[in-house]
């Protein structure tokens, strides 16, 4: 027998500023959705169509929890916060998106889920060349090498999976409430460097059910 679609979606990442606009745009679409957040308390938005899941992305069982009767997944995890990352102080690598996408991989197999959508950054993996110069100093003389890393490693990791999946290189982020144009492109630098993060939500959101960039990486910019 045939799955019905029932367009419920796992977010991962709500609590961020990308995901508030994806918790919003999703909702508006009629979407079900289900976040997995470990502080509850940074959702505002209160609808019928959202469930809140208290935990842990690098924990099996509530990711287990909150994926269950979604089909889709959209995660925009950071691996480290703003101070962590632009700190020239060494940390350890947590490894954070490393973790937490073998184990949503894991469920996803398990529930038979095959759609999945991540947001990974310019700089990651052939689009380095891409990347303005700033960018690529803050790599080597900040922490910013640990998130470049990270994003490289779940890159990697996702392309290896049967799944469909879209990975997303977006410039860089502002909190503009504007929505300008899309600017999509796979071998060119973007100018300017930056794009809303509401505008970055509403590609996602508006690409969960399509094949337009099924098995693609995509750099993204706001004209």
């Amino acid at each position: 027998m045939e799955k019905t679609i029932s367009k419920r979606i796992l977010i991962l990442g709500a609590t961020g500023r990308t995901g508030k606009h994806a918790i919003q745009f999703a909702l508006e679409k009629g979407y079900q959705v289900a976040a997995l957040v470990r502080n509850p308390t940074k959702i505002n938005v209160r609808s019928n169509g959202l469930t809140i899941i208290t935990g842990s992305p690098t924990n099996s069982n509530d990711v287990r929890k909150a994926m269950k009767d979604c089909d889709a997944v959209l995660s925009l995890l950071s691996p480290l916060t703003r101070g962590e990352a632009i700190s020239f102080r060494k940390i350890d690598p947590p490894h954070f998106l490393e973790k937490t996408i073998t184990i949503v991989l894991k469920v996803m197999s398990e529930y038979e889920i095959k759609r999945i959508l991540i947001l990974s950054a310019i700089g990651a993996g052939n689009s380095f060349q891409y990347a303005p110069w700033y960018v690529k100093l803050l790599i080597r003389m900040t922490n910013f090498k640990i998130i470049f890393d990270d994003h490289n490693a779940q890159e990697f990791l996702i392309q290896e999976s049967l799944t469909k999946w879209t990975i997303a290189r977006p410039v860089g982020l502002n909190e503009k409430e504007t929505l300008g144009e899309l600017d999509v492109t796979y071998d060119r630098k973007l100018r300017p460097f930056q794009m809303s993060r509401k505008l970055l939500a509403k590609f996602f959101i508006d690409n969960l059910y399509t094949d337009t960039y099924n098995q693609k990486i995509p750099m993204l910019s706001e004209k």
